[in-house]
């Protein structure tokens, strides 16, 4: 039987990159992203071992870094409304002085046209972009399965014209 240790870095080693790309994706930028990535593995440690297999793991992992990342944009935009001069918390990429390859620079953009959908969309589109089913998508979010399909098919055409 694994101990709690050996358990985190099993699911570390097989939910990292996933957790990582879906941080990225609600907070836009790398710093933001490195900050949350680091809260969520916290939250997973902290809570491994009242996780009780009713689902998959990565459900489970998704939902938290899902509400993690939730309250981390929440407290943000509450700090930022308090500041006198209030700016929108808009991800910046600067996206013209980069030595980058074609490629490299369309996933940028990607991540900064996901950024800028709304905080379900962009909880969405992650999920889709790391394989996750329809069903997996209506466990994590709450919504109707036939919903996500619709919401997909919205956040694919808004996607197409913030990338066109």
């Amino acid at each position: 039987m694994e101990n709690k240790e050996q358990n985190f870095k099993r699911v570390y080693k097989q939910s990292k990159d996933k957790i990582y790309r879906l941080c990225l994706g609600f907070m836009g930028n790398k710093t933001d992203a490195d900050d949350l990535f680091q809260e969520v593995l916290i939250k997973v440690w902290n809570n491994l071992d009242t996780f009780r297999n009713e689902s998959n793991i990565d459900t489970w992992i998704y939902r938290i870094t899902t509400n993690t990342a939730l309250l981390t944009l929440n407290r943000k935009t509450k700090l930022n409304k308090k500041e006198i001069n209030y700016q929108p918390n808009i991800p910046h990429y600067d996206i013209e002085n980069l030595n980058s390859n074609d490629k490299e620079l369309k996933v940028k953009k990607l991540y900064k046209a996901i950024s800028l959908l709304k905080e379900i969309d962009r909880l969405i589109i992650g999920l889709l972009l790391e394989s996750c089913s329809y069903e997996e998508i209506s466990n994590i979010t709450g919504l109707k399965t036939s919903n996500v399909g619709v919401r997909i098919n919205r956040i694919k055409k808004t996607l197409n014209k913030k990338l066109k």
